[in-house]
């Protein structure tokens, strides 16, 4: 059988991150665009503890988000 080989290439990662706080007690994400290839979960955890410093909600969990294309060679 014939090995398939595929080429994959990193085009944009995003992270919506997802707090609580009063008004919005099921949820409210915040989206950002343009983040790098990878995000570490020290770089999760430290855009979400800046967000709750600024905005009085707390910091529930994060989405990342990574699209590749896949070229069939």
């Amino acid at each position: 059988m014939e090995e398939i080989k595929m080429e994959k290439s990193w085009l944009k990662t995003a992270v919506s991150i997802t707090m609580t706080g009063e008004g919005h007690e099921k949820g409210l994400k915040r989206s950002f665009a343009n983040m790098p290839e990878v995000v570490s979960d020290d770089q999760i955890k430290g855009l979400g503890n800046v967000l709750e410093a600024v905005s009085n909600d707390t910091f529930d969990f994060a989405t990342v988000t990574t699209t590749e294309k896949i070229i069939n060679n």
